[in-house]
């Protein structure tokens, strides 16, 4: 029995699935590796240790200052790493993008065949 031409191209289309799946996965290996994921991981503890500190300090002081300077503080913690965040989840996508373009064209130059 031989396999139909969608047959064939499904799963063609799983396998290159399977390398996107890959090359995603080792990509963010690498960026684990990376100094931004560093600063990004020592951030969130910095933070965690932050807000200990602060509900320690909330608990024992007048609350409506502290939860105003707390919410001032951890604003100006998050958008410093969202704008990391957002610049690698750029680049993830970017990458992602390229390994698209190239599965279209692949498949692109098998149907000519």
């Amino acid at each position: 029995m031989t396999m139909k031409s969608s047959d064939k191209l499904f799963d063609k289309a799983g396998e290159l699935t399977d390398k996107a799946g890959k090359i995603l996965e080792e990509r963010f290996e690498k960026f684990k590796g990376s100094e931004a994921y560093a600063k990004i991981t020592d951030a969130m503890g910095q933070a965690g240790e932050f807000v200990d500190k602060k509900m320690e300090e909330l608990k024992e002081s007048d609350i409506p200052d502290k939860v105003k300077d707390f919410r001032e503080k951890a604003e100006s913690g998050t958008e410093n790493v969202i704008e990391h965040v957002k610049a690698y989840g750029s680049l993830l996508a970017d990458d992602v993008e390229q390994v698209i373009d190239e599965m279209k064209e692949k498949l692109a130059g098998r149907k000519g065949r």
